[in-house]
């Protein structure tokens, strides 16, 4: 028996200050998703049946329904150098 296909695109229903929902894309907990037209960059926080519920990192203003969500299939990460461990980042 097969399964239906991951779609890796999905649109926006919903905006709300920081955070947006969207629906059409399978993502895990914790992946980035470009959201938007301009690919804002957002990390899946919370996952309701078919919704996703995202964080978005920028400005949202610009933001409306019917935009693009595109799963990236990686985690939110950042190199770290010197001097960057003994600090507290948010």
């Amino acid at each position: 028996m097969s399964q239906a296909p991951v779609s890796a695109e999905g649109e926006i229903v919903r905006v709300a200050g920081p955070v947006a929902i969207a629906i059409g894309i399978s993502p895990a907990v914790y992946e980035v998703v470009l959201v938007g037209k301009e690919g804002l960059l957002g990390e899946v926080v919370q996952l309701r049946g078919e919704q996703a519920v995202i964080q978005v990192y920028e400005n949202t203003s610009g933001l409306r329904p019917g935009e693009p969500v595109r799963a990236t299939g990686a985690s939110l990460s950042v190199e770290l150098g010197p001097g960057l461990m003994s600090q507290i980042y948010d």
